[in-house]
């Protein structure tokens, strides 16, 4: 068979012609034409390619426009007519919106889920029931995606007035009072001062007036001064004593008495107007006054040893004494007290007490010249 087969290929070979090929037995058929046999991975390869390409732009396709997900349409039910509760607001209703704005929201959001709108600051009461209708709303519908999907443009136009409209509504603005949403003013107030506040200021121009030796100036602004504020004591010390200085008594006694009535200026105008009486040789209504305003001066060591000297001079040492021992406790650093309890000590025939007050008002400094010698003389 193999030298049959190379004849029949020098014969093909060398283009034979059909008398030639006839003389070879009749058993002997020339061999088919060679085919080449075309490879098929180019084309599957161009198939592939082809799957390829269009998967990635499926893929991305899918991505820039994702595809909304449809519910299965439920059974249809009979809509049952829902109650609405009619509402009334105390803010102008808004107008409703035109047929086109309807049609228009109804066609380019028929594949998306309807927007709930919750109308801001508005407050709104119940006032009555409306009576049912027949018009179907899509609230009556029992699935929310098909109820938001099953009104079409043109029932939308004929549902304006119906319930579900009023989702496209934009929230209501309050326009009530206008005093409710207005910011809080803040109101600038001018301080006004206090009649004591206007009394310290007229009280340093009175200070001002007295250094510059405007003492009738100085007189005028202190009484003002205390017409504003009576139980201002500056004013009304630095008065008496200006009306003292000046020899008005009887102004500075009226100024005096007064600021004793007072009990924020009691103390200080008792001891003065005391003083005052003494210098006009009036001691025993000086002493009287000391004795009936006591409860103000008890915790005061000056009031205590002014009134230890008062009853001392009227004879009563063992009182003075008395008022002498409550001033050095209250003031032990001050010799004056410590001297004049010697004094009243010995004139009270305590000679011994006497002797050890002088010894403690000699070691003390700020002893007056005069007592200073007195207190030398006894313990000589």
């Amino acid at each position: 068979m193999s030298l049959v087969n190379k004849m029949l290929r020098d014969l093909d070979a060398r283009r034979a012609s059909e008398a030639e090929r006839g003389a070879l037995p009749s058993a002997v058929t020339p061999l088919a034409a060679r085919r080449e046999i075309a490879s098929p991975w180019p084309k599957r390869m161009a198939i592939l390619l082809v799957l390829i390409t269009g998967a990635i732009l499926a893929a991305w396709q899918w991505r820039k426009n994702p595809p909304t997900s449809v519910a299965n349409p439920a059974p249809h039910n009979e809509a049952v007519p829902v109650p609405i509760t009619a509402v009334t607001s105390k803010f102008p209703a808004p107008q409703p919106p035109t047929a086109t704005v309807l049609a228009e929201a109804a066609s380019t959001k028929g594949d998306q889920p309807v927007t709930f709108v919750q109308p801001a600051t508005s407050r709104v009461e119940p006032t009555q029931k409306p009576t049912a209708t027949t018009t179907k709303s899509p609230l009556t519908s029992s699935s929310p995606q098909k109820a938001a999907r099953a009104a079409p443009a043109d029932e939308g136009v004929k549902a304006s007035t119906a319930p579900a409209t009023s989702l496209l509504l934009p929230p209501i603005h309050s326009t009530g009072n206008p005093k409710a949403t207005d910011m809080p003013r803040i109101e600038k107030r001018e301080h006004l001062p206090s009649p004591p506040e206007r009394a310290e200021t007229i009280y340093q121009s009175g200070r001002e007036a007295q250094r510059a030796g405007r003492l009738e100036d100085a007189i005028a602004q202190y009484q003002a001064a205390l017409a504003l504020a009576p139980e201002h004591a500056a004013s009304r010390q630095v008065l008496a004593s200006l009306l003292i200085d000046t020899q008005r008594w009887d102004a500075a006694e009226k100024v005096l008495r007064e600021g004793v009535d007072l009990p924020a200026t009691r103390l200080a105008s008792t001891l003065t107007l005391a003083r005052l009486l003494v210098e006009r040789n009036q001691t025993t209504t000086a002493l009287d006054l000391m004795q009936q305003q006591a409860a103000s001066g008890e915790k005061s060591a000056e009031y205590q040893g002014f009134l230890a000297v008062l009853l001392n001079r009227a004879g009563r040492p063992h009182e003075a004494a008395e008022r002498y021992q409550a001033a050095t406790r209250l003031a032990p650093g001050e010799a004056r007290w410590w001297a004049g309890l010697g004094i009243a000590l010995e004139a009270d025939g305590q000679s011994a007490a006497a002797h050890d007050a002088y010894l403690k008002a000699r070691s003390l400094p700020g002893l007056p010249p005069e007592l200073a010698a007195h207190v030398e003389q006894k313990l000589r």
